[in-house]
């Protein structure tokens, strides 16, 4: 698989292709609430494997899947370990010591270095929010066409310069590498260069100008094909795809859902402020337990 075969979704299952705009970036939009919402770990790590299970439905590519599994591992490990020496709330057990106070120069200047057991808990809450939100993303970045965000958008009444922005930079990324993947071949065989790691880092100081004469070059085409169509005028607008009903009355029960945690988390976090009612101790108790 190619680097921008592997940045695209034209390898997905079809009923993800065939998915509106709209109902994507909604999703997408509602998720993002219930993860600033939802504080459980057990609830965040259930979501979590829903945005996997759709991967799974959608037939993600085993090369995509490797991406995925870099990705996340990154962004857990980077979490729980940056908060897991710099965890500064209160209680906090250290589980080993890393720099000791006494140790010299350097343990004077940092007080000590310890990695600390409730940070480790925390940095792998705060890492399930962050690898639920870019599993997700990159679900519908992988399974949607560039004009179908496009059309969701203007759909929505949004500037068309800024929804075709917002869309070429989305588009961008599998184009670089593509571009790149493109230089790295050609500098190799100018050179006469064996392929490898080492090959490919000797020439990374020579990508940058042609790379950025080639973005350059597709910047100036894409832009006199966009004015050529008329793309900004306001005819556009009238160019609209249609809503499935299924997929609205989804998006509206997931919206009533989103629109319930979040009532249900603002009343508890009232009551722990003084404004407590006997009428909605269920509601506390149901908060307490999944939220």
């Amino acid at each position: 698989m190619s680097a921008r075969q592997l940045w695209e979704g034209t390898d997905a299952a079809s009923w993800a292709q065939r998915l509106n705009g709209r109902t994507k970036l909604l999703v997408l939009f509602l998720f993002a609430i219930l993860m600033i919402t939802v504080d459980n770990p057990r609830t965040l790590f259930m979501l979590f494997s829903f945005t996997l299970l759709l991967h799974i439905v959608a037939r993600t590519s085993i090369y995509k899947w490797k991406v995925l599994a870099v990705l996340l591992l990154l962004g857990l490990w980077g979490s729980m370990f940056s908060q897991a020496l710099f965890y500064a709330q209160t209680p906090r057990s250290p589980l080993f010591v890393i720099i000791s106070p006494e140790a010299g120069i350097l343990g004077q200047l940092t007080g000590g270095l310890y990695v600390y057991r409730e940070g480790i808990l925390y940095g792998a809450v705060q890492g399930l929010r962050s690898a639920s939100m870019l599993t997700l993303g990159l679900l519908v970045c992988w399974t949607s066409d560039p004009r179908q965000l496009l059309q969701a958008m203007l759909a929505w009444r949004l500037s068309p310069q800024l929804a075709f922005m917002l869309v070429t930079a989305i588009r961008f990324l599998p184009v670089l590498a593509a571009e790149t993947g493109e230089i790295i071949t050609a500098l190799q065989l100018r050179s006469d260069s064996q392929r490898g790691r080492t090959a490919v880092l000797r020439h990374l100081p020579y990508i940058a100008k042609p790379l950025l004469a080639r973005c350059l070059r597709r910047a100036q085409t894409l832009a006199l094909s966009v004015v050529s169509r008329g793309f900004f005028l306001a005819g556009a607008r009238k160019r609209k795809e249609i809503w499935a009903l299924s997929e609205r009355s989804a998006c509206a029960a997931l919206a009533v859902l989103v629109v319930a945690v979040v009532s249900s988390k603002l009343i508890y976090l009232l009551s722990e402020q003084g404004f407590y009612f006997g009428v909605f101790r269920q509601i506390y108790d149901w908060t307490v337990l999944y939220l």
